[in-house]
C-alpha cells in the first residue's frame, strides 16, 4: 500500500512541476517532456491508483483513517489538475 501511496504522490509531484513550469504563458521549452513523456504516462498511472484505492476503501466500509482514504484523495487532486492542462490544450485562443 506505501508504494502506491508513493506512486500517487510522484504523480501529483510531476503534475505540479508541469504547472510551475509556466506552460499556460507559452514556454514551450521548459515543458516538452513533461508534455510527451510524463503527463500521459501519469494520468494512467493516477486513474490506476484511484480505481483500486477507490474499490479499496469500499471495502473497507469507507474508513477514513486508512491509507486508502489518503491514496484515493492524491490520485484525485491529481486528476483534477490534469484536467485543468487539457482544458488549456482544448481551448483555440491558446494556440
Amino acid at each position: 500500500m506505501k508504494t502506491k501511496l508513493a506512486f500517487s504522490l510522484i504523480a501529483l509531484v510531476y503534475i505540479i512541476i508541469f504547472k510551475i513550469t509556466n506552460f499556460e504563458n507559452g514556454d514551450i521549452a521548459s515543458a516538452t517532456i513533461l508534455i510527451y513523456v510524463g503527463v500521459p504516462f501519469l494520468v494512467l498511472v493516477s486513474l490506476i491508483l484511484f480505481i483500486i484505492s477507490l474499490f479499496k476503501f469500499y471495502k473497507e466500509k469507507f474508513n477514513t483513517r486508512s491509507l486508502y482514504f489518503v491514496t484515493l484523495i492524491v490520485n484525485l487532486i491529481t486528476i483534477v489538475l490534469t484536467f485543468n492542462i487539457f482544458l488549456f490544450f482544448l481551448n483555440p485562443i491558446n494556440w
